[in-house]
């Protein structure tokens, strides 16, 4: 069993996300007030994604949080979060990628979205 999830399925990831991610009326309304290059923002979280599942120390998650916090200098509330996760969480599930995966990505996310939230 891998660790490890594809290029390609990261991209495929990313890709179903943000499709249904701008369906979400705050979103895409944030997005177009923000002038938020959606291409760019997939390339980034295609990168992010990369290294959450292959980091497991806890240095990589501490230089996780730190990105995170960076990128999104403001709180979000736990309603705009849940929207976020849940369609997160509902793609991966989705995906044809082995369980461990999965289950190890969503918590990794899970975890730097309370960060968010918790600011």
């Amino acid at each position: 069993m891998s660790n490890t999830l594809e290029q390609e399925k990261i991209g495929e990831l990313v890709d179903r996300f943000y499709s249904k991610l701008i369906k979400d009326s705050y979103y895409s309304a944030m997005f177009a007030e923000r002038g938020v290059d959606i291409e760019l923002l997939k390339s980034r979280q295609r990168s992010f994604i990369s290294r959450l599942v292959t980091d497991d120390s806890p240095a990589d998650d501490e230089k996780n949080v730190k990105q995170v916090n960076e990128r999104h200098p403001f709180q979000t509330t736990p309603e705009r979060a849940g929207i976020w996760m849940r369609t997160m969480e509902e793609t991966i599930n989705e995906m044809e990628i082995e369980d461990s995966i999965k289950l190890n990505l969503v918590e990794k996310i899970r975890k730097l979205m309370n960060h968010l939230i918790n600011k």
